[in-house]
């Protein structure tokens, strides 16, 4: 798709306009939404997260880098008078301050009320946030101390925290244009004071930067922000200053998306009209930046620069097409509003979708009409991008008409174009059968074009309408491309290579960042931990496996017990051994939770109760996790082999900021009416449903029993084999030591948000085990024995046992 069309924006609901509404542009009225996040703040997420990632990649593999910025910096500025930067740091932060006791005060006069709460959270947890990372990594890699560019200065910056909290009241709080650049400036500005007068490098102002964005971006996805939004009466307003004057403005149908509303002209002709605010028109500029990276589109996708040179382009193709003599919806204006969203009006064509008519309404005669739309385009060079059959509407006159020029292409390549006839063809055969689709083509287009679509018949060149036409009918893709290769008279092509990756590839590519970022240290002596692995102690092989094994059968027994009715300890052993192989994929810890209620489903159990089995097992899990890490954490404090690490521990100022953070949030989901409602209407019921379908396991013995023993094998067993491991490699680190590694850091770092927590759990493992005095190599070694035994030996036999299950449909 080139064209930067964007999905229509929002409008708020209708509210009554005058049939002449006075005025021009200026006066179109707008209403103030609520939103949460936009496709705006997951690019600024983005920026965020890669300043963030520059800062962490300096902070532990190129500290001296970071120094040397810094001294390059100040010997820049050995020559300036101290009194100059004095004053630039005395008025830059007094201006800070004032702003900082300004604005609540205006927000409060304003009723601002919702911004000032997202501002004062913004503010309290970028300052959390800033002092655990700087905990957590700043501390740990520390760049060489290069000393401030004024010795007698030093100190008087205006700390990292500052520029934390100042980040993140912008984020939140998206000033306007003007005043984000003026602020933004600002901030520089603080970073280079602190570069200049404090010891440290610009490493902590790149974390700092990063840390404040996206917690300001956070707080506003929880609290919300308001936006104006342009009103149906602000549309009638806009559209008559364009010259076309409408009334009985109203929302558009549904089937008539992606327009927004619907109204009439004063020459009684009806007409769509679509918004386009700069929100959507990001979102579609994402969308396509997607498609272009990941698809060989045959194009070099040129963008538009705003959402009206967006819709100018529609209309442009529009009146380009119906110039060749296609059939499209005339354009009656192009309108920009006073806030830069744009407008398209054009005339209603009546008629209904070729998508949501009887297949016997899809004669020869409708069939050869929407070929000849193709070839008008084709003609016009217009590539549509898009040519399913929801673009294309049946007139009351039997003229087919094409709708929703938004993704086309002006000046298309013959690639581009021959998509178009893929598409279509695909679409048609999979509502009229193979045959009838690909002999219309045929009879006006000729054997050629159809020879070329062949090669573009691949799921990934298909819209999603089209492939679900094809997922829902009887009509395969292998059935139309023989079709067409047999009636076009060639042999059968090799397909393009429309992907460049799949979006698997995108995970897997993380995945093996993390790993590589996290295991790079430990990996540098390669040598070393091989000449490790060879001396393990083969006897301990077996133990590994086998503590490995008990962990699947804690599972089925905590599923088990947790059902009440039968279940099988076997067939729920093999569901827990499936869903290592879900876990390589799914998010963590939704893997196997799915998979425990598709199968409490497939058994017959209500999905109330296979929720809240599901849900009490890991319930019990929890708990029982947090008393074995109670009673291991008592029985470590009468040794000092944990010393090291507690003494790691952040500062009690800092757990005191996270706890009153963490009260904040819950009084603000509390304060928020649409979580008041989601807790009355759906957790309470759901609750209660829960309580009682437990009932049968509360009042049983033997379901208890099984229940809270197989959640007792779960941490155990994983423990246990972490201890075989150390003592393969002949660790001598006690088992309390290694269970209490075992039942934090290893399960902090499994929840890391990736699967199975690549990565992060061996770095977390290695760096524990490395603190209770093993050898460096050897607790690589050991920890990769482990993750061997628990993640990555177990996904073969689960592939096998998913397959058998769904083949049974047991799953």
């Amino acid at each position: 798709m080139t064209a930067d069309h964007a999905t229509p924006g929002p409008v708020a609901a209708p509210d009554p306009v005058p049939s002449r509404p006075p005025g021009g542009a200026g006066a179109a009225s707008y209403r103030d939404v609520v939103v949460r996040a936009d496709v705006s703040d997951l690019r600024a997420a983005g920026a965020f997260l890669a300043v963030l990632a520059v800062g962490l990649l300096l902070a532990t593999v190129g500290p001296e880098t970071s120094a040397g910025v810094a001294e390059d910096a100040r010997a820049a500025v050995t020559r300036t008078p101290w009194q100059l930067v004095v004053g630039v740091d005395v008025v830059t932060q007094a201006v800070v301050i004032v702003a900082g006791l300004v604005t609540p005060v205006v927000l409060l006069v304003r009723r601002r009320g919702r911004l000032l709460l997202a501002g004062g959270l913004a503010v309290l947890l970028a300052l959390v946030a800033s002092d655990l990372l700087h905990a957590a990594v700043v501390a740990r890699f520390p760049a060489p101390d290069v000393g401030p560019a004024q010795p007698e200065l030093a100190g008087l910056g205006p700390g990292f925290g500052l520029v934390a909290a100042l980040v993140a009241v912008l984020a939140a709080f998206r000033p306007a244009r003007v005043w984000a650049r003026a602020w933004w400036s600002v901030v520089v500005l603080l970073v280079v004071l602190d570069v200049l007068l404090q010891s440290a490098g610009p490493l902590e102002a790149i974390v700092s930067i990063g840390v404040g964005g996206l917690v300001g971006l956070g707080v506003t996805a929880v609290v919300g922000r308001t936006v104006p939004v342009l009103t149906p009466h602000g549309v009638t307003v806009a559209l008559a200053s364009g010259g076309l004057p409408v009334t009985e403005l109203r929302h558009a149908d549904p089937g008539e998306a992606p327009w927004d509303l619907r109204a009439r002209a004063d020459d009684g002709t009806d007409v769509l009209v679509k918004v386009v605010d700069r929100a959507s028109w990001h979102r579609e500029r994402m969308s396509r930046a997607y498609r272009r990276a990941r698809l060989r589109t045959g194009v070099d996708e040129e963008g538009t620069t705003s959402p009206v040179r967006a819709v100018a382009l529609e209309a442009v193709l529009a009146q380009l097409a119906a110039a060749h003599g296609a059939h499209v919806p005339v354009v009656r204006a192009v309108v920009r509003a006073p806030e830069g969203e744009a407008l398209l009006a054009c005339e209603r064509p009546a008629g209904q979708r070729l998508d949501t008519i009887e297949p016997s309404a899809l004669t020869d005669d409708v069939l050869h009409g929407a070929w000849r739309q193709v070839e008008r385009l084709r003609s016009a060079r217009v590539a549509h991008r898009e040519l399913s059959l929801d673009h294309l509407l049946l007139g009351g006159d039997g003229q087919v008409w094409v709708t929703d020029l938004g993704h086309g292409e002006p000046g298309a390549p013959d690639g581009v174009l021959t998509g178009d006839v893929a598409e279509l063809l695909v679409a048609t055969a999979a509502v009229v059968g193979p045959d009838r689709a690909v002999a219309a083509a045929h009879a006006v287009l000729g054997p050629d074009p159809i020879a070329d679509a062949v090669a573009r018949m691949v799921p990934a060149a298909l819209t999603p309408a089209t492939r679900a036409l094809l997922k829902d009918g009887e009509v395969g893709l292998d059935d139309v491309v023989t079709t067409a290769c047999r009636v076009a008279g060639v042999e059968r092509p090799t397909f393009e290579k429309i992907e460049r990756f799949r979006p698997r590839t995108l995970v897997a590519g993380a995945m093996l960042v993390v790993a590589v970022y996290f295991l790079a240290p430990q990996l540098a002596d390669l040598p070393g931990l091989l000449d490790t692995v060879k001396e393990v102690d083969l006897a301990w092989i077996l133990p590994v496996v086998l503590a490995s094994a008990a962990t699947y059968l804690g599972a089925a027994l905590g599923l088990a017990g947790g059902t009440p009715g039968r279940v099988p300890v076997g067939q729920a052993s093999a569901v827990a051994l499936a869903s290592s192989f879900v876990a390589t994929f799914a998010p963590p810890g939704i893997g196997q939770v799915g998979l425990n209620i598709r199968y409490l489903q497939r058994r017959g159990f209500a999905t109330p109760v296979a929720v809240s089995a599901s849900a009490a097992k890991e319930a019990a899990v929890l708990t029982v996790h947090l008393t074995l890490l109670a009673a291991f954490a008592l029985w470590a404090g009468t040794t000092d082999a944990l010393a090291d690490e507690l003494a790691g521990l952040p500062s009690g100022r800092t757990l005191a900021l996270v706890g009153l953070g963490v009260v904040l949030l819950v009084v603000v989901a509390v304060l928020v009416p649409a979580v008041r409602r989601l807790v009355r209407d759906r957790v309470v019921p759901a609750v209660r449903s829960s309580v009682t379908a437990m009932h049968d396991v509360v009042t049983s013995p033997a379901k208890m029993v099984a229940l809270l023993g197989g959640v007792v094998l779960l941490p155990l067993g994983y423990a246990v084999c972490l201890y075989f491991s150390v003592r393969a490699f002949d660790g001598d680190a006690g088992f309390v030591a290694v269970a209490l590694v075992s039942l934090t850091a290893g399960t902090v770092a499994t929840a890391a948000p990736v699967p199975g927590g690549v990565g992060a759990v061996e770095a977390v493992l290695v760096a524990s085990l490395t603190g209770l005095g093993l050898d460096g190599a050897n607790a690589l070694a050991a920890v990769v024995l482990y993750r061997l035994a628990t993640f990555w030996l177990p996904i073969a036999p689960g592939a096998v046992a998913f397959r058998a299950l769904t083949r049974r449909e047991v799953l």
